[in-house]
């Protein structure tokens, strides 16, 4: 009888134990998720303050007579022309006119440059470290 006392008692330790643990867990649950919406009312808070800030930057610069429209402050971009002051698209200067052809040369056909991958592959297999 006393092994039967022994073992209940044990197993009554056990799920006060598995009871007591499930309790800390769910405890530590919710303060995380109370820390997390902490956090989440301070980001939404600072979105709004910079959102607001946006807005009266926005107003002064209307009140001031700086210009809304974009187009006119912008500076104008890189791609608006070519280097040499011509609209996209345009010839440049140094391009061959229709009339024109480039030299004729006498050689042949260009050879092929040999394979240089032997003296590669040996730099690496002689590698001292």
């Amino acid at each position: 009888m006393s092994d039967i006392a022994g073992m209940k008692a044990e197993l009554d330790g056990l799920v006060r134990e598995q009871s007591e643990r499930r309790a800390l867990r769910e405890q530590r649950g919710e303060e995380i998720k109370a820390r997390s919406h902490e956090y989440m009312t301070k980001q939404v808070q600072a979105a709004e303050r910079y959102v607001q800030h946006r807005r009266e930057m926005a107003q002064r610069k209307t009140k001031s007579g700086w210009s809304t429209d974009r187009a006119a402050t912008e500076p104008p971009s890189a791609f608006d022309s070519d280097p040499f002051g011509g609209e996209p698209g345009a010839a440049s200067p140094f391009a061959p006119t229709p009339g024109s052809r480039p030299a004729a040369r006498d050689e042949g056909p260009r050879r092929a440059r040999p394979p240089r991958a032997a003296e590669a592959e040996d730099d690496f297999d002689n590698n001292p470290w």
